[in-house]
């Protein structure tokens, strides 16, 4: 066989071998991949290879995926194969507890009756079919959870949702979280302002969130008692408590319950009417009794602001306009005030607060000496504090930026307690005193088997914020054909909470599914260019305010010295001319300012872009050029070193 044949048929063996070995990986190694994303995104977490295995009884997973429908549509493609891969590995990890099944529900068929009996949305697609992209789950004794529809913008939390859907299903009995709270938060009905007429209010979607996982009971009224069998008490805004419902929480928390409290200087989702020709309704809640004796500082006359976590709102401006401006008090915490040491806030990544008080521990009062206090979330150096009263009456956000002042140190909005606490009430059950004469019926018995101070070592996180559980500040709700798809999370506010109530109840396998990682990274360096240039403008903007407002009243004192004709025109005198005159020119002169900053704002914004452009597009094509060039040069030389040495 000569040269030239003998090269023909290595080529046709190598191709027959290249087709087989691709055969063979496609079938043997279909779910083997190397993971080399930050935070390893796309491989399965230990938590949920808990949770996979921990159902007594086998469950099936009915993936329906509109497989023949969905043909040409790379996007959906993509993130069913995602999908699927995820529920063969939970399959794989579960060692026969979990079985999946696939179900192609084309229209018209048997599959797409179980689909849609079963609670799934299908997204039309207009030619009369729909695409269903959905998850049931069922166990072996009639218990059924559902996925009606994959997010397929946010991949993050598609394991979390399978894990915790494998979870509900794996549990005998859901833990019992018992809430307190002066709010409607199972929603209820509330009084039109503009009718007058009582209309229907929706409960709030943490509770829904919180009634898939556990059994939520929600308590309230003056002769309730805390259920013996509460894993978690949730305090929301406890405004107004009697002191008998502060005696019972006292108790709880001693006798080790663990507790969750979200106190708020200012809550503005408390929507308590204003009586008419009355003082405005008191939005803040405090728990003074009880952080008095655990030695807990909180100021319900004062939030925190941060300049550099402050979120971007749309704010109106002078002459009906709108622009985006950072807004303080509104703070979106990042790692950069996440404990990521805490179980509660190690694996979130982002939380959004709204108007929120801090915390401090005054280590001479409270508890005993074992007593510890954690901070979970702070603030950054760059804070300052401010008045709720000046919040409440602030007609412009922008100004907020331009006069801030720094502490220079963090406040915290969130901590965990733990370690012997003592009782607020020394002297036992206050309803073993004289009854009030001002409430009708017998009053509520007095307990003698009360606690002096902790008889199990104590589990509080307290929270310095209400509305950080509130809908718009960290989901957005979806909906198909009338049928709720759940919630877009913006923020991870809602498993923050869960993750505070899986450390004190669960066995914690949720906490590393949660917060995978991110896959849009925002661009924190032009962030602050931004922020830097935007706080400048903002001062600027306030001089030119100012000396709008010294023009108008010198012009103002001038037309008094100077009235009208009586015809309704204004004579202006040559000093009221000069003085408009010099206000048109202060004002000429500041816009130049201002377009001098912002357009410097552009530039630096623009340099850094072009930077990241020629490392992407320039260097990293030549480092590899570079690097392919050395290699080659490094077997030419071992080349003619063997054969020299030959």
């Amino acid at each position: 066989m000569n040269a030239r044949l003998f090269g023909i048929v290595s080529l046709i063996l190598l191709a027959v071998l290249l087709v087989a070995v691709n055969v063979f990986a496609g079938a043997a190694l279909r779910s083997t991949r190397l993971d080399l994303t930050q935070g390893r995104l796309y491989t399965l977490t230990q938590g949920s290879r808990n949770i996979a295995q921990s159902p007594a009884e086998p469950i099936t997973l009915t993936f329906y995926y509109s497989a023949k429908a969905a043909q040409g549509r790379p996007q959906i493609q993509s993130i069913a194969q995602r999908i699927a891969d995820l529920l063969d590995e939970f399959a794989r990890a579960s060692k026969g507890k979990v079985v999946v099944r696939t179900a192609d529900p084309e229209s018209f068929s048997e599959e797409e009756d179980k689909a849609v009996q079963a609670g799934l949305a299908g997204i039309p697609m207009g030619n009369g079919e729909s695409i269903y992209l959905g998850l049931v789950g069922t166990n072996t004794i009639g218990g059924r959870e559902t996925i009606p529809l994959f997010d397929l913008g946010n991949e993050r939390f598609i394991e979390y949702e399978v894990a915790r859907l494998i979870q509900s299903l794996s549990l005998a009995k859901k833990p019992t979280v018992a809430i307190i709270s002066s709010l409607q938060l199972d929603g209820g009905f509330t009084m039109d302002p503009q009718s007058g007429r009582p209309m229907q209010k929706k409960g709030w979607a943490f509770v829904r969130e919180l009634k898939q996982l556990y059994d939520v009971k929600m308590l309230s009224g003056e002769s309730f008692v805390i259920p013996p069998e509460t894993s978690v008490l949730l305090l929301v805004h406890p405004k107004n408590l009697s002191v008998r419902t502060q005696f019972l929480i006292d108790q709880y928390v001693l006798k080790g319950g663990k507790t969750i409290v979200f106190v708020d200087p200012l809550c503005m989702s408390d929507d308590t009417p204003q009586p008419r020709g009355g003082p405005p309704p008191e939005l803040s809640s405090n728990l003074e009794n009880l952080f008095a004796a655990w030695g807990i500082g909180f100021d319900s006359k004062k939030i925190a602001a941060d300049s550099q976590m402050g979120t971007r709102i749309v704010a109106a401006q002078p002459g009906g306009k709108q622009q985006q401006v950072i807004f303080p008090p509104y703070i979106s915490v990042d790692s950069r005030g996440l404990n990521k040491n805490d179980p509660a806030t190690g694996k979130v990544t982002s939380i959004n607060f709204a108007m929120a008080g801090w915390l401090t521990r005054a280590d001479s009062a409270g508890g005993t000496g074992d007593l510890q206090w954690t901070p979970i979330i702070e603030t950054t150096d760059d804070c300052e504090t401010l008045d709720v009263s000046a919040m409440m009456s602030l007609t412009d956000p922008a100004s907020i930026l331009a006069t801030f002042k720094p502490l220079g140190k963090k406040l915290t909005l969130a901590g965990r307690l733990t370690g012997t606490l003592k009782s607020a009430f020394p002297n036992g059950d206050p309803a073993a005193a004289a009854p009030d004469p001002t409430k009708a019926g017998p009053a509520a018995p007095a307990s003698t088997d009360w606690l002096a101070q902790s008889s199990k070592p104590a589990g509080v996180v307290i929270v310095a914020d209400v509305d950080v559980l509130s809908d718009r500040m960290w989901m957005r709700e979806q909906s198909l054909g009338g049928i709720s798809l759940g919630a877009v999370k913006l923020a991870d506010n809602i498993d923050f909470l869960t993750t505070c109530i899986d450390t004190f109840v669960g066995s914690g396998d949720l906490l590393g599914v949660r917060g995978r990682g991110e896959y849009l990274r925002p661009f924190t360096r032009v962030e602050e260019i931004q922020r830097a240039a935007e706080q400048k403008t903002r001062a600027e903007e306030d001089r030119l305010k100012k000396q709008l407002e010294e023009a108008e009243q010198k012009i103002a004192a001038l037309q008094q010295k100077n009235p009208d004709t009586g015809a309704g025109a204004m004579i202006l005198t040559d000093e009221q001319k000069k003085e408009i005159d010099r206000f048109m020119a202060q004002k000429v002169e500041t816009r130049k300012e201002l377009r001098k900053v912002q357009y410097g704002l552009r530039q630096e914004v623009d340099r850094l872009g072009a930077w990241v452009k020629a490392i992407n597009i320039g260097l990293v094509p030549v480092a590899i050029m570079l690097i392919a060039l050395l290699w080659s040069g490094v077997r030419v030389i071992s080349r003619r070193g063997a054969k020299s040495a030959g």
